[in-house]
């Protein structure tokens, strides 16, 4: 079925890495997608504010305006206010720090919410974490991605610090941000669609692609980013498609 909203990942994809330049291509392409769908630029990023972000992408032409921005804190905030989990202990980083004032930091809360990939913390900083879980709290991550790229190297993400506090407790996590059926849901209500009228295209196979097509959606995998030769190979469910770069998307969906 042909999509009826574009999502677009942002870091790998877009732009090379948060903050950075736009890729090859990628502003036209943008530009040519929004002139005939919806385009939701949707991104498993912790690490800056939605203010600062959303103003970079829309400086690069990448970005209309910010509420078509989508990243975690956004689908979180209304998440854990409705299952009455919007207090507790947060783990986040300084410049993300102002997209919380709707989460009150309470060390006997009901909630534990991971924001942050925690490259500035120490074990023994998650121990208060640890504890508050062994006692009941309910566990949020705002993504599980294994790694992702910072400049030439590859850097660990939120996942691996979710798998620690997740293992050491007892309990599982629920996920916030991509690839969480909460998040494409929340995008595909306000559109006004049903999720399996979106299509996610992104540099990571598995958190961008193949959970995107288990969810019943379009899942396009770009090689630029984190991508990693023969990554449709080691994915199921494969990809919907594989292109070079986003520049080819407007083509592959028949857009002149």
């Amino acid at each position: 079925m042909a999509p009826r909203v574009i999502c677009l990942d942002v870091d790998g994809t877009l732009t090379d890495g948060v903050l950075g330049p736009p890729l090859s291509g990628a502003v036209e392409a943008v530009g040519r997608l929004r002139a005939r769908f919806p385009v939701r630029l949707v991104s498993n990023t912790t690490s800056i504010s939605h203010r600062v972000y959303s103003s970079k992408l829309v400086e690069q032409g990448l970005l209309d305006e910010p509420s078509s921005l989508v990243i975690p804190v956004t689908a979180a905030r209304r998440i854990l206010a409705g299952r009455g989990h919007d207090s507790g202990l947060l783990l986040v980083g300084p410049a993300a720090r102002a997209d919380y004032d709707w989460f009150r930091e309470d060390p006997r809360g009901p909630a534990v919410l991971l924001a942050t990939e925690a490259h500035d913390l120490a074990i023994r900083d998650l121990q208060p974490a640890f504890r508050r879980l062994l006692e009941g709290a309910a566990l949020y991550t705002l993504q599980r991605n294994r790694y992702f790229r910072r400049g030439a190297e590859c850097v660990t993400d939120l996942g691996p610090v979710a798998a620690f506090l997740s293992y050491a407790s007892g309990r599982e996590a629920d996920t916030i941000g991509k690839p969480s059926a909460l998040l494409y849901d929340a995008i595909a209500g306000d559109a006004g669609v049903r999720r399996e009228d979106l299509l996610m295209a992104g540099d990571d196979a598995e958190f961008d692609v193949a959970a995107s097509v288990a969810l019943g959606m379009t899942g396009v995998l770009v090689r630029t980013g984190k991508y990693r030769a023969g990554d449709e190979e080691r994915v199921t469910p494969a990809p919907s498609a594989t292109l070079a770069s986003v520049a080819e998307l407007p083509g592959w969906l028949g857009i002149g």
